[in-house]
């Protein structure tokens, strides 16, 4: 998809699919190309559990058609259409395209694949390959592929067999099919919310695609000319994320669309709004009854009856509210924490002079005095970090709210109830107190928050994406730098400069250069470009500095030349 947002799921298979044109990029050893596999799993399992989805929100849509079909028809329908093209094109992929690419490349026989018997079995789920499914999906198990690093076959029956290119023609159909289904329900503009884009943008612009030489490619080229069989594997399976991904969001926005030009108030019900089902002890529970879609000037009144969910069936006396503006304010204390149930009628007369009698119920929770304190970033505080905490309570605004830090100092952030908190030297704990005003002006404890402390982890060395093994020294060449990154670490903007590091290699004599700044010196690029195969280089003593200006040694990284 390509809406203006992505969602999560999106992003996560954007990042899967970045991962696997990096490893593309380079060239990598069978061991390493073992990675796919982890790719294509991630993908396997989203896919699978977007599907789950699919079907769980077509049987609400099938609901509500048989609730109202005179306004679910049309929509129905059109969903329906989506969901046969739907199968249509994931079948496709999966027994015309996936299958047939890996007997290919393998050299097996279709029996073979489905073998359960072998001590390397190729399918994971044979019972999703059944025929008799709407959908089929080839789970394959690419750790037990022997050519999962080859690309001749592949590439020969994906371009040079054209099964690229059909595949392509199948997606632009499929997308303008849902594009033209969706819009004739009244949805004007469809189209840029749409993805699956193979030759144009949402504007109409050529979308290009380059090789590493920067020369201009086609769709079918760049996902599958002289891709090994595993990449074209997960390649496969990201399309068909993106087909469930198109399916989705077609059939919600048409069954949203149910019901969309009718007027909200063509019955007569009762309607209860709370101000809160969750109440703080010593707090008032508040709520608002009225005839949803009646006249503010008719005067009604309103029996409610505490402890029950059933108005006929209570026993105690009821209490009787008249209505003010078309509503009553139900306003009453809280003293016992618990779940508590209430009942009522609501007596309006009709024209005619008779009574109209509608029932309600409703619940609320009190609690006793409580407080959540979330770390918008992660469940532990770094010393030198100000780390950002948001701080909320049921029932309180974050006016109401003050904290107090042991261990630390801290700062109001933007926002309501965030802040900033710095750790002392050396503490080991950080404690954060919060108390709350109620509306009497009276000081609520409600509790304190012990966090962890940590120091911000050191950074990942690297150049480029190499941090160790045998490299092509004209690779090192080309990147020319040394980085640190720092991996899985979610605070924003903090990051690490290399400062230094010591560069050692033995020619008949040990010979060390140090380079000041990230980047390789002449001398350094020289040792490089003369060294041998076989030749070790060492990158020792690298210091990194971090944004307060600490230096710190973070190792070293160790390569030979090919």
């Amino acid at each position: 998809m390509a809406a203006a947002k992505e969602t999560p799921r999106q992003k996560m298979i954007g990042m899967m699919y970045l991962v696997l044109t990096a490893l593309l990029a380079l060239n990598v050893s069978a061991d390493i190309l073992d990675a796919f596999a982890i790719v294509n799993d991630g993908l396997e399992k989203t896919n699978a559990s977007v599907e789950n989805k699919i079907e769980d929100y077509y049987g609400i849509f099938e609901q509500q058609y048989l609730k109202q079909p005179e306004k679910a028809h049309d929509y129905w329908e059109k969903a329906n259409a989506i969901r046969e093209k739907t199968d249509e094109i994931i079948n496709f992929i999966e027994k015309e395209i996936k299958v047939p690419l890996v007997l290919e490349t393998e050299n097996i026989k279709e029996a073979d694949l489905f073998n359960k018997d072998t001590k390397k079995p190729l399918l994971k789920n044979i019972d999703k390959t059944n025929p008799d499914n709407r959908r089929v999906f080839y789970e394959l198990d690419l750790n037990n592929i022997g050519a999962k690093d080859k690309y001749d076959a592949a590439t020969n029956f994906m371009i040079n067999n054209g099964n690229a290119a059909i595949l392509k023609k199948k997606i632009q159909d499929y997308r303008q099919f849902v594009v033209n289904t969706v819009e004739s329900a009244g949805l004007s503009n469809y189209n840029k919310y749409v993805g699956l884009l193979t030759d144009v943008d949402h504007n109409g612009n050529k979308i290009i695609y380059t090789d590493n030489d920067g020369q201009e490619l086609s769709w079918e080229n760049k996902n599958f000319e002289h891709i090994i069989l595993t990449a074209e594997i997960a390649i496969l399976n990201k399309i068909v994320g993106e087909i469930q991904t198109t399916e989705y969001d077609a059939i919600t926005a048409l069954f949203k669309q149910i019901g969309s030009s009718d007027f909200k108030f063509e019955s007569v019900q009762a309607r209860v709004i709370q101000k809160s089902d969750f109440i703080i002890r010593g707090q008032k529970y508040e709520a608002e009854i009225f005839i949803a879609a009646a006249d503010t000037s008719k005067a009604f009144e309103v029996k409610y009856v505490m402890g029950t969910s059933d108005f006929n069936k209570a026993t105690g006396q009821p209490v009787t509210l008249k209505s003010k503006e078309g509503k009553v304010i139900l306003s009453f204390p809280t003293t016992t924490a618990g779940v508590h149930k209430y009942a009522g009628r609501i007596e309006i007369p009709r024209p005619d002079g008779s009574m109209a009698y509608y029932d309600f119920h409703e619940q609320f929770q009190v609690a006793p005095p409580s407080a959540t304190v979330a770390p918008t970033k992660m469940m532990v505080m770094y010393e030198g970090l100000q780390n950002p905490i948001s701080v909320s309570a049921p029932g309180f605004t974050g006016d109401d709210i003050t904290i107090s830090v042991e261990g630390g100092t801290f700062t109001k952030d933007s926002g309501d109830g965030n802040y900033l908190v710095s750790i002392n030297k050396g503490a080991k704990k950080v404690k954060v107190n919060i108390l709350a005003k109620e509306a009497s002006g009276k000081r609520v404890d409600l509790g304190t928050q012990e966090f962890r402390v940590k120091q911000v982890p050191d950074p990942v060395v690297r150049i480029g994406d190499i941090t160790g093994g045998k490299v092509d020294k004209e690779v090192l060449l080309s990147i020319g730098r040394v980085m640190a990154v720092m991996k899985d670490f979610d605070f924003e903007g903090f990051n690490y400069t290399v400062e230094s590091y010591t560069v050692s290699t033995y020619r008949g004599t040990f010979i060390d250069k140090l380079n000041k700044g990230p980047r390789f010196t002449p001398e350094v690029s020289e040792l490089i470009r003369s060294a041998q195969p076989g030749q070790r280089i060492q990158f020792q003593d690298i210091c990194v500095k971090d944004p307060k200006g600490e230096i710190r040694n973070v190792g070293s990284i160790n390569v030979q030349i090919k």
